[in-house]
């Protein structure tokens, strides 16, 4: 996703719009670019499709619900996690994650996911806030104590 900006000139000239990352305003951390203007190349289309597939999860949304079903079935002792590449193994794929940190998981882990996974790092693109137990309770104590009832909490997986 972009959105579309505005370049002012010097002295207050008119301007140049350009598209560029929504989520990202560095340049260094998405290189998305795009003058309104400009026609874009057979070569730039093909070059960021190619970026955008390496960057396309692993597997489908129903794909991992699948998963994530023949997972929840699996005994105790065959739920693993591997921390490397941040996904719940199957028993096949145990062998092909053995040089990998990989972890047991418990039934809580799996009600609370963001305790399993780890908080993406970029503050800048991918701001959350992880709050702690106590002051998740406090919120919810007060929230409630004041008649909320829904609450929508933005860049806070947990």
């Amino acid at each position: 996703p972009t959105l579309l900006f505005e370049k002012i000139g010097k002295r207050g000239n008119a301007g140049r719009r350009f598209y560029a990352c929504s989520a990202c305003r560095d340049r260094k951390d998405c290189s998305f670019f795009q003058w309104e203007d400009e026609k874009v190349s057979e070569a730039t289309m093909l070059a960021r499709e190619a970026e955008m597939q390496s960057k396309r999860p692993r597997f489908t949304e129903q794909e991992y619900y699948n998963r994530f079903l023949k997972f929840s079935s699996l005994p105790h002792n065959e739920k693993k996690f591997c921390e490397n590449c941040q996904i719940l193994l199957l028993p096949a794929e145990h062998s092909a994650h053995s040089a990998h940190r990989t972890t047991g998981v418990t039934a809580a882990q799996l009600r609370r996911p963001s305790t399993l996974l780890r908080p993406l790092e970029n503050k800048k693109c991918n701001a959350q806030y992880l709050f702690t137990d106590r002051s998740a309770h406090f919120l919810l104590d007060t929230l409630a104590g004041l008649g909320y009832r829904k609450v929508l909490c933005v860049g806070t997986p947990r």
